[in-house]
């Protein structure tokens, strides 16, 4: 599993994190963190992490403010990386971005 999340991270940094060192975190479960990790070693952090957790949000994740879905508008564009396991809850989060104008592949990608 390692070793899969790593080769995505680099396929990210090479890809739709190519452009500059920041992105937007959706997702930081277990997946999300080993992602960010992997993405730490291609000097690709994350701006902010998106959670819907209560007791996350309005904290700080390695200097990176936890916002909820509805603060995304507010932030400046930056490509957003969503990291949740579970197909249901991606299908979610899909939905969610493209209601907020936001289009797979061009502004978001699902990397779970």
């Amino acid at each position: 599993i390692d070793r899969f999340t790593a080769c995505k991270a680099a396929h990210l940094a090479a890809g739709p994190l190519a452009r500059g060192e920041r992105y937007v975190l959706w997702g930081y479960g277990s997946t999300g963190r080993a992602l960010r990790r992997a993405l730490l070693e291609h000097d690709r952090t994350p701006s902010h992490i998106v959670e819907l957790h209560p007791g996350r949000i309005g904290q700080r994740i390695h200097g990176a403010p936890v916002i909820a879905p509805e603060q995304l508008h507010a932030l400046p564009r930056a490509p957003i990386v969503v990291s949740v396991a579970g197909a249901v809850a991606r299908g979610r989060i899909r939905r969610a971005l493209e209601a907020m104008g936001r289009r797979e592949l061009r502004d978001f990608v699902c990397a779970a």
